[in-house]
């Protein structure tokens, strides 16, 4: 099991492990509340005990924070950029879904590969999703804890997130932010549009480059909506090339959408590390603008 200690000491003790779970080692109230039924969830000097014991100076708090890996000769079928106790980030190729599919057992996605990989289906935590259709950097954390602190720093200024798109034509402004609300088009279960009474949504971008039909266009996300590029980038009229929900759909050209998750930056909630990571654009979206 994974589990985070705190050496107590003087300006700790005397406080309810309640309060050093949430206030120092910033676990929330559902994951302590979790724990709490977990044998040895919670522990003082390894005996379990409840959240309301008081330890004193020079005990040690344990908590656990989920499982570990199990399978360690399963061989991920992805590019890994980082892994470490309790977070990994792959290179994801287009055509594989961040999950599973209970419709097509024979679809290729993500959390399958991934839970073979950690031989343990509790590890699968996706921080950052990514459409089937995009390819580049996916971020997933090991245990529910990660994941409460990496979502904590999602759209924010600590969680920075580069995508590059190909888009149709050129943009008569080459560097701008949309500011447009998304709402689910009524009777489509995935489509999404431009609508007044949508959740709003901020996407900013630039254009790096141009040829005679596309335009290569780096963009940042202010917010999280679905489809949120595709579908701020087709209201301007310039969907992506190959968005066959928001454009045209053409395979001959490219058979997804042209959308690469490329860069991210953030600094790691457990080591302070400073993590940075840039994925290069694929083949099949260089061909379009080279």
């Amino acid at each position: 099991m994974r589990r985070l200690f705190l050496k107590i000491d003087k300006k700790y003790a005397g406080r309810t492990v309640r309060s050093l779970l949430s206030q120092e080692l910033h676990l929330s109230s559902s994951l302590i509340s979790k724990q709490k039924r977990v044998p040895f969830g919670i522990t003082v000097d390894g005996v379990q005990v409840h959240t309301d014991f008081r330890p004193d100076e020079g005990q040690v708090l344990g908590v656990v924070i989920g499982a570990s890996r199990e399978n360690f000769s399963y061989e991920l079928p992805y590019e890994i950029l980082f892994e470490d106790d309790d977070i990994l980030i792959i290179n994801k190729p287009s055509g594989a879904a961040a999950h599973g599919s209970r419709y097509d057992d024979m679809a290729e996605s993500v959390e399958d590969e991934v839970n073979r990989y950690y031989g343990n289906a509790e590890m699968y935590h996706p921080v950052s999703r990514l459409d089937r259709g995009t390819s580049g950097i996916m971020t997933i954390a090991k245990n529910g804890y990660m994941h409460e602190r990496l979502i904590s720093l999602l759209h924010t200024d600590g969680f920075i997130r580069s995508y590059l798109g190909i888009v149709c034509g050129h943009l008569e402004e080459k560097e701008g932010t949309v500011s447009l609300p998304i709402a689910r088009v009524e009777g489509s279960a995935i489509k999404r549009e431009v609508r007044s009474d949508g959740q709003s949504a901020e996407t900013c971008y630039k254009v790096l480059r141009e040829n005679e039909e596309y335009s290569l266009v780096r963009f940042i996300l202010k917010t999280g909506r679905t489809h949120q590029i595709r579908v701020h980038m087709s209201h301007l009229g310039h969907p992506l090339v190959g968005d066959w929900l928001y454009g045209e759909e053409d395979t001959s050209i490219i058979s997804r959408p042209a959308l690469h998750s490329a860069t991210l930056g953030f600094t790691h909630p457990m080591t302070n590390e400073r993590i940075m990571l840039d994925c290069e654009m694929p083949e099949d979206m260089k061909k379009l603008i080279e």
